[in-house]
């Protein structure tokens, strides 16, 4: 089946695919308690006639909730407790049919599995109405108590977080996160997750260290919860360009200055769940102001073995700086259900943001007297970001599967010469609870606050614990990452110095 289209590219993969570093996610049930050896399942995804991969497709034991998702080359790894051997894998893709094969039958060898694209024609839908997917979209949030959880969720959470300096990977942390997540029931309030999300702690003035300004609307819900289980960090491989104001300058000892320079990621993972604007019903999920957005259908496809609707958005009017978004919503087509979306800043909105950090610092004597400046000042912007969401099915609900932010920044200043910083940021739900949720105790939690960055959070490496974990194929990241992080010693060396 070819994705049907109104204008452009292909959008089966955009929807599910990172433009970053390929992430390979795997599972652990930790349920059981039996002495027998876990199952462990490695394969490759791909298309069945191009033998081309699948990136990011849903991988899911049939029944359960447990699941991972392929990374960018269609590899997957998947560990499950000896319970579930003759259970099957579901393999699931927009624009193809669902491939259901026995546990048992990957036999712990490497396998292909191989997808078939949808084979039933669907038939192009007509633009009868004026702005008729609108009322679509506007129909998936009336129907949210229908498709959505109306309950808390316990959510099993891999977590990481990559920081790129002028196209050069420099720190690297991962977690294993339990995730306490408030229904989709309509409650969210902004204004007191605002005020709790930025709340100023007196600590702050013994860390010397500034947080990314993140996109405005990515605020933890002042109701959830982020429990951090296990975590992973490397050291920091940031190179710092001393601007040539002098050759005396130029030899100046920094290590008291990095922090100048050196931006942490902020709020922590939950911050993330901000994204789910669906859940929020926020901008153009919101009924009442989406109508400053033009809804169009961009094709039809398949998802689960049924039709789906692939719609765009955009602001109807270029020049409303109140429609900041552009994006594509997949929707099922019978239950209007949202599966999920993506969305970037437009190009007026990129323009007029005003997400910015600034640090001044008293010039350490030693600097002073090089450098003439009394105060040394950088300040941080934040040029664009771009948002993915997807849902995962089951027992007749859709819940949060995934959310990647991609964030671009800018920082200038004194001292050091300008650059050009990306922070990538994804969680994958491994596993959801749905029965007797309680919240976390408060000691348990970690604080998401704008200023608390968890490459900073005190845990000592559990080397033992990520060995039985089994999270990701080498540590989390692979490629041009890899290679970076790794330019002085291995990760496994970076995370056992940072216990």
């Amino acid at each position: 089946m070819k994705l049907k289209k109104t204008d452009c590219l292909p959008l089966q993969l955009v929807l599910l695919l990172c433009l970053f570093t390929p992430l390979l996610i795997i599972a652990q049930e930790k349920e059981s308690t039996s002495k027998q050896a876990p199952i462990t399942i490695v394969a490759k995804v791909l298309d069945k006639e191009s033998k081309e991969p699948l990136p990011f497709t849903n991988v899911i034991v049939e029944g359960t909730s447990i699941g991972t998702i392929t990374n960018e080359e269609g590899f997957f790894e998947l560990t499950v407790s000896e319970k579930y051997k003759r259970s099957k894998l579901v393999f699931s893709f927009i624009g193809y049919q669902n491939t259901s094969i026995a546990i048992k039958s990957f036999d712990g060898n490497d396998k292909f599995v191989y997808l078939e694209t949808e084979s039933n024609s669907l038939d192009e839908v007509l633009l009868i109405a004026k702005n008729k997917y609108k009322e679509f979209i506007n129909q998936a949030i009336a129907t949210t108590s229908q498709n959505y959880a109306q309950q808390a969720t316990l959510l099993e959470t891999y977590y990481r977080e990559l920081t790129k300096i002028d196209n050069k990977y420099t720190k690297f942390a991962d977690a294993a996160i339990n995730l306490y997540y408030s229904p989709y029931d309509g409650s969210f309030d902004l204004q007191r997750s605002r005020v709790g999300y930025y709340r100023f702690s007196r600590l702050e003035n013994e860390i010397k260290k500034v947080p990314f300004p993140e996109p405005s609307d990515l605020i933890a819900d002042y109701k959830d919860q982020a429990k951090i289980i296990a975590l992973r960090k490397s050291d920091n491989l940031q190179k710092y360009k001393i601007l040539k104001q002098s050759k005396e300058l130029s030899a100046i000892d920094t290590t008291n200055l990095k922090w100048l320079e050196n931006n942490e990621i902020g709020g922590g993972p939950l911050r993330l769940t901000g994204a789910d604007k669906f859940k929020r019903q926020e901008d153009f999920f919101d009924p009442k102001t989406n109508g400053q957005y033009l809804f169009k259908l961009y094709g039809r496809s398949s998802y689960n073995n049924k039709p789906v609707y692939i719609i765009s958005f955009a602001p109807k009017d270029s020049t409303n700086a109140k429609a900041k978004y552009k994006g594509e919503i997949t929707l099922d087509e019978e239950s209007k259900a949202v599966i999920a979306y993506q969305y970037s800043l437009t190009k007026l909105s990129k323009k007029q943001s005003s997400q910015k950090f600034g640090a001044q610092l008293k010039t350490p004597e030693s600097v002073e007297k090089e450098s003439k400046l009394a105060f040394i000042s950088r300040t941080t912007s934040l040029e664009d970001y771009k948002i993915y969401v997807t849902y995962s099915y089951y027992n007749g609900k859709w819940y949060l599967k995934r959310i990647k932010a991609t964030n671009t920044y800018l920082n200038t200043g004194d001292l050091f010469e300008d650059y050009t910083a990306i922070t990538e940021s994804e969680l994958v739900i491994n596993k959801t609870q749905t029965e007797n949720i309680q919240v976390f105790p408060i000691n348990e939690v970690f604080d998401s606050i704008f200023s608390n960055a968890l490459f900073n959070l005190n845990l000592p490496y559990n080397q033992p614990f990520w060995k039985s974990y089994s999270t990701l194929v080498a540590t989390g990241v692979v490629g041009k990452a890899l290679e970076d992080l790794e330019s002085t010693s291995s990760l496994e060396k970076q995370f056992e110095t940072n216990k």
